[in-house]
């Protein structure tokens, strides 16, 4: 495989990757909330609007990471 390819592909699953990590941290606050945990800022947040983004955002991460999530189990030769 060419290595220009595997450049982009692991670039496209570390973007991807990023646009997981707010809604897994999201999910986390909403549990702490559920056990009245965590502190109002992070309910403030969450309650403007901000679940259809952090929404948006998982399903653009999942769509970036599944055709290249494979390429890091490839050998570079």
């Amino acid at each position: 495989m060419d290595k220009t390819i595997i450049k982009a592909k692991k670039v496209e699953c570390i973007i991807g990757l990023f646009f997981l990590l707010p809604p897994v941290l999201g999910v986390f606050v909403f549990i702490l909330q559920l056990f009245e945990r965590a502190t109002n800022f992070f309910w403030m947040l969450s309650s403007r609007g901000g679940g259809i983004y952090l929404g948006l955002m998982a399903i653009a991460g999942v769509y970036l990471i599944k055709d290249s999530f494979y390429i890091f189990f490839v050998k570079d030769e």
